[in-house]
Parts: structure tokens; C-alpha cells; sequence
């Protein structure tokens, strides 16, 4: 088994995985798409967003349920690296719950323009993000979407950050 390493965006904070919110995009090839549909799974996670602006001010909050998500074993090692907050048996079955903040500052000033609409200038660009991802990324560089939702659109702008605080509740 290879070992992983974690990052919260800017802030190190575990030794395993590196959690980004690297993918708020609503470009997605279903037929390369790797997540499953979250209902009947043993996952059950949702996400908090909170935008605000460069001077700290609230802009908007937006509640996200997950999906999707990566049926892959990756998914289960990376909450095994995150404390339990809560713990108990219902209806016969363990129940666990872990949170997970991610926060992301966007840049200033952009180094590349994109051929869509807000990317026109490098220091005056925007995005609407229409979806929020928590992904995480092993010690080679390999990146994993493990859960995805659609939220309401947003608009982003230079110097604004994004904290999700995530919720996810795992049964056996």
C-alpha cells in the first residue's frame, strides 16, 4: 500500500492525504465520471459553503448534499485519517461521523485567461461555481474526487475565499 499526504489547501495539518476543493466546475464527462450515486451507499455527506469577500465580509452561504462519490477504497482510508466526532449504533448498524474544512483564497490576479465568460482579465476575473468537490491528492501527485455535489451557483471574484466545512457520516 503507498503512502498518502495531507493538506487542507494552504494549511498542513494531517499526514496522509491533501484535501482540495480542486474541482467547482460544471464541466463533467459522464462517460469518464469515476463517482457513483450516493443514495444506498454507506455515505451520507453534505457540505457548508461560505463565501466571503476580500475584507472578511460574508457574501453568501450555500448548503451542498453530496451525489456522487468514489467507491474506492481511497475514499474509506482517507476518513479513517480523520478524528471521529461522533459515533453510534441505529437500527443495528455503526454509524460514524467526521467533519472536514476546506478552505480555498482565490488568487488576485489570474496567470492564464480562459476562452469562457469572467476570465477576460487577468486581475478583474470571476467564476460561478456550480459545484462543490472535496478531493484529495496521494504523496505522488495523484488526485481523487471522493464527493460531489451540485449547489447554486455563486460568483467568485479576486481576493474572495471559500471555507467548506463537510459533514460525512459513514455506516457499515
Amino acid at each position: 500500500m503507498k503512502k498518502l499526504v495531507i493538506f487542507i489547501i494552504c494549511l498542513t495539518i494531517f499526514s496522509v492525504f491533501s484535501v482540495n476543493a480542486f474541482a467547482q466546475s460544471v464541466y463533467v464527462n459522464p462517460t469518464e465520471d469515476k463517482l457513483k450515486n450516493i443514495e444506498n451507499s454507506k455515505y451520507v455527506a453534505s457540505s457548508i459553503n461560505v463565501l466571503r469577500n476580500s475584507n472578511g465580509e460574508l457574501i453568501s452561504v450555500v448548503k451542498t448534499d453530496a451525489s456522487r462519490y468514489l467507491p474506492y477504497s481511497i475514499t474509506d482510508q482517507f476518513l479513517e485519517t480523520q478524528p471521529i466526532i461522533k459515533e453510534g449504533i441505529l437500527n443495528g448498524k455503526n454509524f460514524e461521523m467526521r467533519q472536514i474544512s476546506v478552505d480555498y483564497e482565490y488568487q488576485n490576479c489570474i496567470t492564464e485567461t480562459y476562452q469562457v465568460p469572467g476570465y477576460t482579465e487577468q486581475c478583474n476575473w470571476y467564476h460561478r461555481g456550480y459545484v462543490t468537490s472535496l478531493g484529495i491528492t496521494d504523496d505522488i501527485g495523484e488526485r481523487f474526487e471522493i464527493f460531489r455535489g451540485l449547489n447554486h451557483s455563486y460568483t467568485i471574484k479576486p481576493g474572495d475565499t471559500v471555507t467548506s466545512f463537510w459533514t460525512i457520516i459513514r455506516s457499515d
